[in-house]
């Protein structure tokens, strides 16, 4: 009888003292915020950017995803890891965000299905209509990948699915999962923006007028203050209030005091989206005359370039990887007829580099596109952006540029340059073009021969930020759309996410270089075993369930023998 009670005694003790453990851990933890990621490529791991630009969060932002209803398995985990990425916001954002799923497809009454739909496309929100196949057959089902932000009456349309050309649904999918949290957190940014940063697009020497950049600059007009700035009229001291500056395919040189007020705005951790090309070279010229020489600029940036760690070539990429013109094939009935053939001269560059400005990219339309070299110049870290694919050809100016060449098949053992770079990245501290060198008299900033450490990107096509305008009523086309072949590629994306990575002090875009692998099913393999795989999930958890009672029975009755 004492026994007992001692046992008693003892598991009361226990229990308290388990108790007062839990109640401990329990105080402490409210005071400490955790959260463990098991995932081998840390997928539930917020960015730092993200962390604080969701705790400071001033009022609610609300988010309204219309992925939600029954459809296939891809689209199903794309709604699920949205669901998981919101969650991991909310944790760090408290009550200032909040969401909600709904259903587009939800009304019986198709009539009310299509209005709102219509709404939603108002609104930025584009639905895509896709192709299931099931037990009942194939059908046609109307998706909505997207979201719309609210903050303190502004909205804000979400794309959750990034489209890429080429690649298979699963891949598109997976990239999509890997790309949420940058699209969802970059645009709660922009929604929740007070003051929008200002950015200046230089002119003054044959720059892309605001019609042929119309489409770009009215996407970041939405985020950025856009203003017009002529180096002549201003100073160094003037350019330092703007975030960046972009040079958009200059055709007329620049003096020497206007390249020191760019060296100089560098200088004091200024960045620049350099847009550049060397050779004249007009496509409608050629399709008049049949043939064109190029012509140099001659921009005297060479040695500005050369200074900061890069060389712009007097040549042009040709590659079997491009896109199509139109060519007069005929007339039939009195009706003219075209072909479509690859032009060498136009390269498609698929973006294999991981940075976080091209990760996943659409292919991105060029037009006569000279290669890069990189200098070596102690400091500066180079990354290239965009690459040719691995048939590529170097034409060293002058060109001759003739319609003829549509008609002679491409040999493919000229075309033995890869990897030729078209767009790269320098981050460091630059060295200054006029250090050792008289420098234009100018009082109103001191001279510095070193700059603090900033960036700058430099693409050798200033026709990738060119939108295209239809020569019937000069409508403007979006930003990388061909009319020609009917196809949206991804220069806007990628002339974006240059200018948010170049203006972005808090790096959010380093969001973009997370990585989900896709861990697929060998569906050939899942089919010949299913029954395998069937038997084994059905036996196993019984006969384990059985052991574990028998080993238990066994262990009471020894001990209660004893």
């Amino acid at each position: 009888m004492t026994n007992k009670r001692g046992y008693k005694r003892q598991a009361y003790l226990e229990l308290g003292i388990l108790m007062i453990i839990i109640v401990v851990i329990n105080f402490i933890a409210s005071f400490v915020f955790f959260r463990i990621d098991f995932t081998k490529e840390k997928r539930y791991t917020l960015s730092p950017s993200s962390k604080e630009l969701m705790r400071d969060l001033e009022d609610v932002v609300f988010v309204r995803v219309y992925l939600s209803g029954e459809f296939p398995s891809g689209f199903k985990r794309l709604s699920t890891s949205t669901r998981e990425t919101l969650d991991e916001l909310k944790a760090y954002a408290g009550s200032n965000l909040e969401y909600e799923f709904i259903d587009p497809n939800a009304d019986p009454d198709p009539k009310v299905r299509g209005e709102i739909l219509s709404q939603l496309i108002k609104q930025g929100v584009t639905p895509i209509n896709l192709q299931v196949k099931d037990d009942k057959g194939e059908r046609q089902q109307v998706i909505v990948p997207g979201a719309i932000m609210t903050y303190r009456g502004r909205q804000v349309p979400v794309s959750l699915l990034q489209s890429q050309i080429g690649l298979p649904p699963e891949e598109i999918l997976n990239n999509s999962v890997q790309n949420l949290e940058y699209q969802l957190v970059n645009n709660i940014k922009k929604v929740t923006l007070t003051h929008r940063p200002e950015i200046a697009y230089i002119h003054g020497h044959g720059e892309l007028d605001t019609f042929q950049t119309n489409d770009i600059i009215h996407a970041l007009d939405q985020y950025y203050a856009v203003d017009q700035v002529n180096l002549r009229a201003t100073g160094p001291e003037d350019l330092l209030k703007y975030k960046m500056i972009v040079v958009a395919k200059p055709r007329q040189p620049f003096n020497e005091g206007e390249k020191f007020n760019i060296d100089q705005y560098i200088m004091n951790g200024g960045r620049v989206l350099w847009l550049v090309e060397n050779l004249d070279i007009d496509m409608d010229t050629v399709g008049r005359a049949g043939t064109m020489m190029t012509s140099n600029y001659n921009l005297n940036l060479e040695d500005q370039l050369f200074t900061y760690g890069a060389r712009i070539n007097n040549d042009l990429i040709q590659d079997m990887q491009c896109a199509p013109i139109p060519i007069m094939a005929g007339n039939i009935g009195g009706q003219p007829q075209t072909q479509m053939l690859p032009w060498l001269f136009y390269p498609i560059f698929i973006p294999t580099s991981t940075h976080p400005v091209v990760k996943n990219l659409d292919g991105i339309r060029s037009e006569f596109v000279n290669s890069i070299d990189t200098i070596a110049v102690k400091g500066i870290k180079k990354t290239p952006l965009l690459q040719s694919s691995k048939y590529a050809k170097l034409l060293s100016a002058p060109v001759r540029v003739s319609l003829q060449l549509l008609g002679i098949e491409p040999n493919p053992e000229q075309f033995n340059k890869k990897n030729v770079t078209a767009a790269l990245l320098l981050e460091g501290s630059f060295t200054s073009v006029f250090k050792n060198r008289l420098v234009p008299q100018n009082d109103s900033v001191k001279f510095l021969e070193e700059s603090k450490p900033t960036r700058m990107i430099i693409v050798s096509d200033g026709d990738m930020i060119k939108n295209q305008i239809s020569p019937r009523d000069s409508t403007i086309m979006p930003l990388g759309y061909d009319r020609f072949t009917k196809t949206t590629f991804g220069n806007k994306t990628f002339i974006q996410n240059c200018i948010d990575f170049l203006a972005d002090d808090g790096n959010l875009i380093s969001a973009r270089s997370k990585d989900v692998k896709l861990r697929m099913l060998d569906k050939a393999r899942a089919k010949a075993e299913k029954v395998k795989w069937q038997t084994i999930n059905m036996l196993v958890p019984m006969f384990l369930v059985v052991a574990f009672g028998v080993i238990l029975y066994s262990i009471r009755k020894r001990k209660f023998a004893k």
